[in-house]
């Protein structure tokens, strides 16, 4: 059984993969009705869009950029070089930008605050819950680890880079097919943008 496989047996880790697909279904049922109170054109509908593009492409290279230092070795070793050097968990917070971005691609920042909020609240206990097995599993490595780098907000002084090739091929690509998934908020977005000013989907609510 590979590292990957092991991981995603992990009940915790398979609550969280649960968990993130429900949240983000009724996230999107709820988006069919409602709409950007500044119209889905303009200036600053074209501001909040292209800084999702930005966000979002971001967030996305950002995790592949991690998978390559430590895909499918999360549990099994201590890895403090590369992004990894500079924050302790660096995939969920380029998973945060990238979240960020469709939020902003929504053109609604009442929805990227809420989006941001809920990840920020729910990661918080996911990480404490990792540092904990982490922690137990490599306690002087961890520790000294954790005394070093920041939790959450990267600080570049700190980097470093590896002396060779860390993270597993397949698992660097199994990220970016994961990680593509996100760059279907682009037509996502535009078709129902398109249902809705056709009158298909009817806008019960208008948010900034």
């Amino acid at each position: 059984m590979s590292d990957t496989a092991r991981e995603q047996d992990d009940p915790r880790v398979k609550t969280r993969i649960r968990t993130t697909r429900v949240v983000a279904a009724i996230v999107l049922l709820g988006l069919l009705f409602v709409a950007p109170s500044w119209g889905r054109h303009g200036v600053v509908a074209e501001i909040l869009r292209w800084s999702g593009y930005l966000a979002l492409i971001v967030g996305v290279m950002g995790r592949v950029w991690c998978a390559a230092y430590i895909g499918g070795r999360k549990s099994q070793i201590v890895v403090d070089v590369g992004p990894y050097s500079t924050t302790r968990n660096p995939l969920y917070v380029f998973s945060f930008a990238g979240l960020v971005g469709i939020g902003l691609i929504s053109g609604m920042l009442a929805v990227t605050g809420a989006l941001a909020v809920g990840f920020a609240l729910y990661y918080r206990g996911v990480v404490a819950g990792e540092e904990v097995f982490l922690n137990a599993r490599h306690p002087e490595e961890f520790g000294d680890y954790m005394t070093r780098v920041p939790r959450w907000i990267p600080d570049p002084r700190l980097y470093r880079e590896a002396g060779e090739p860390m993270g597993l091929p397949r698992n660097v690509l199994i990220t970016i097919r994961e990680s593509s998934v996100f760059f279907l908020a682009l037509p996502l977005f535009a078709l129902i943008g398109w249902l809705q000013e056709s009158g298909t989907l009817p806008v019960l609510i208008r948010l900034p």
